[in-house]
């Protein structure tokens, strides 16, 4: 199932966080800075509105037990930004645009899926709206995949 991507999103893969972080999903949501997130089977989305925001996230994450390297490779997490795409190139994510009108009209999101996923069910924050959202006022970039190979 796709996960929204608005401003910059960590993505992460949903089953590490059982695996990796003593505490499970209990001890992942303590270390969330913001209850802007969304998650399916396969990944979680997490949005950030401050750049400033995403180092010291991150940096809870690995401390958690999550895998981690600012040059890669991007094991557990990720970042996708919904201008920009998938920043951080890896082979368990692909970024695209999606029309969540009508019949698959628009308007557009950008989003993320775990690589190979078919399942078109957006998943998004509790709450969120595509009216007032950050998709509506700032738009996506591209048509379909934008990266998903590294």
């Amino acid at each position: 199932m796709p996960v929204l991507v608005e401003a910059t999103a960590v993505i992460v893969r949903a089953v590490v966080i059982e695996q990796r972080i003593t505490g499970g999903w209990r001890a992942f949501r303590d270390c969330l800075p913001t209850d802007q997130f969304c998650s399916d089977d396969e990944l979680v989305s997490v949005l950030l509105q401050s750049p400033d925001a995403i180092a010291p996230f991150v940096e809870r994450l690995v401390a958690a037990g999550l895998r981690f390297d600012w040059e890669g490779p991007y094991k557990d997490i990720a970042f996708a930004d919904q201008k920009r795409g998938l920043i951080t190139p890896c082979d368990w994510v692909a970024f695209e645009t999606v029309n969540i009108g009508i019949g698959g009209t628009p308007p557009c999101v950008a989003i993320c899926r775990h690589a190979g996923s078919q399942s078109h069910e957006l998943r998004a924050p509790e709450g969120w709206s595509f009216q007032g959202s950050l998709s509506e006022a700032f738009g996506v970039e591209g048509s379909g995949p934008a990266g998903s190979s590294g």
